[in-house]
């Protein structure tokens, strides 16, 4: 649930599928560059470069017409690292439960069932001591993989996510779930960094139904799934985005 009077009727995938389709120039910055979008309604148009959770945010600041002072307000950060929206997200009810304190409002509600899963959740990896974490939004809802495809484990369900993100690392090779990034045969073939649309793959429990592990890609493979325990991650819905803050202008001449 955003906002009733947002700045833009598309939310922020819509934008960042956008971006994708017009974008001229596209890639992930260096070490010590900035990330950056610029849309199509500025010069230079429909060029960016960005990773993980700054797409998310850019996107999310063109669809609510937000600025750094708006995200900051929301979430203690200008632009926010992907641990750093886990964590939030880590904080926040489950998508049902009882409200918490006003004081404590995440903006995020909880989501633990692949059949809830629906566009514009976001699907947030945390930091552990060997990777820094990594945010993608989801485009659609989950769908069930039958038959399964390896890895496979008992008393598990496989389901399918679709996803716009930005990164350096394809989201595998698979005809049926393909990576836009992805270029020639899966031997052979070339990521280009940057913006794409993908797919992941999330396990759950087969009677409960609550989320398990997930697969960076839906490529079949026998050692591509990562436990809770080892890669934490959790899928997370908007709730009740507040308004743009605007620039403080004085009140209206009575």
């Amino acid at each position: 649930m955003l906002g009733s009077a947002t700045a833009s009727a598309k939310d922020h995938t819509d934008w960042a599928l956008d971006f994708i389709d017009n974008a001229v120039s596209n890639s992930v910055p260096g070490t010590d560059e900035k990330c950056f979008m610029n849309w199509g309604d500025g010069s230079p148009s429909w060029t960016g470069k960005t990773k993980g959770a700054c797409f998310f945010t850019l996107s999310l600041r063109k669809a609510m017409g937000y600025t750094e002072r708006d995200t900051e307000a929301i979430w203690s950060q200008k632009n926010p690292a992907s641990d750093w929206y886990f964590q939030y997200l880590v904080m926040s009810p489950v998508l049902g439960a009882p409200p918490p304190p006003e004081d404590d409002e995440t903006h995020f509600r909880r989501i633990t069932k692949a059949v809830d899963i629906q566009k514009g959740d976001i699907l947030v990896i945390g930091a552990t001591a060997t990777y820094d974490g990594h945010t993608v939004m989801i485009t659609g809802p989950a769908r069930e993989i039958l038959p399964q495809i390896n890895p496979r484990y008992s008393g598990t369900r496989q389901y399918v996510v679709p996803i716009v993100d930005s990164t350096s690392t394809a989201h595998g090779c698979n005809a049926a779930y393909p990576d836009s990034r992805w270029t020639g045969p899966c031997t052979g073939g070339y990521m280009t960094p940057g913006a794409g649309t993908a797919y992941m793959r999330v396990y759950t429990d087969s009677f409960t139904g609550v989320l398990l592990g997930y697969t960076w890609s839906v490529t079949s493979s026998q050692t591509s799934y990562y436990s809770p325990s080892t890669r934490p991650y959790r899928i997370g819905r908007l709730f009740k985005m507040p308004e743009p803050m605007g620039d403080d202008l004085p009140p209206p001449p009575p």
